[in-house]
């Protein structure tokens, strides 16, 4: 894949999980989303005070997205 279309790629969804995460985030959620150039198939969630629940109320917002999504702590 091209250079530029892979950070479109990733522009593109890191756009769109804010998006997704936004009711979250208005929540108090403090999270940072990356997605990186050798692994464009994988959304990195990383979330300041992580619980199970969280964890699992992400990957239920951002299971359409058509990426894996990885959650960790921060």
């Amino acid at each position: 894949m091209r250079a530029d279309l892979i950070d479109q790629h990733i522009a593109a969804m890191t756009t769109a999980s804010d998006n997704l995460l936004r009711q979250m985030r208005d929540e108090g959620l403090t999270y940072r989303v990356s997605v990186h150039p050798e692994d464009t198939g994988t959304m990195h969630v990383r979330v300041r005070a992580l619980t199970p629940e969280i964890a699992e109320r992400i990957r239920r917002c951002l299971s359409g997205t058509g990426m894996r999504v990885a959650v960790a702590a921060e």
